[in-house]
């Protein structure tokens, strides 16, 4: 079966889904780098490629390529919660928290190999990092499909740009 129609089919009937049953459909695929390679986007807009792979009004899927050297953006997911599954390289997922002046400081980190997975509760603030020499090839799934997600930024970022 293709990938696509695979992942519809894992996730196409869900209704309310956990973070668990997410991941336990992520798990009925069986991802292999082979499968999910044709599908992997180049960064064009962001700096790092981004391809949905199923949506509906209850569960969004996508593939993320974060090239050796780059990471994502501050953010958070809005009202959504999901997890993600590093099919290919290895993550670094740096968590924030929200100062009282509306700027983020980071308050840990975690090391997410492949074939892991890392967990997006409503609400985290988080960034992805790629500081190995590979790329990072990653299918995060979320619910509900993502809106309202909201970028962020440090004190020295803005201090940075101010001056």
């Amino acid at each position: 079966m293709k990938l696509l129609e695979s992942i519809e089919q894992a996730f196409r009937n869900m209704t309310d889904p956990s973070p668990y049953d997410l991941r336990q459909a992520i798990q009925q695929l069986e991802l292999k780098e082979e499968e999910v390679s044709s599908y992997v986007a180049e960064p064009s807009y962001l700096p790092y490629g981004r391809k949905v792979l199923f949506q509906s009004e209850v569960v969004e899927v996508i593939l993320i390529h974060l090239p050796a050297g780059r990471e994502t953006m501050i953010h958070d997911h809005g009202a959504s919660r999901g997890c993600a599954y590093v099919v290919e390289g290895e993550l670094t997922n740096k968590i924030y928290e929200l100062g009282a002046e509306g700027y983020v400081d980071e308050s840990g980190e975690s090391v997410v190999k492949q074939g892991q997975f890392l967990y997006a509760p409503e609400g985290m603030i988080h960034q992805m990092c790629n500081t190995g020499t590979r790329r990072v090839v990653s299918l995060h799934a979320y619910t509900p499909a993502m809106s309202n997600t909201k970028v962020y930024h440090t004190y020295e970022q803005v201090l940075d740009y101010v001056i």
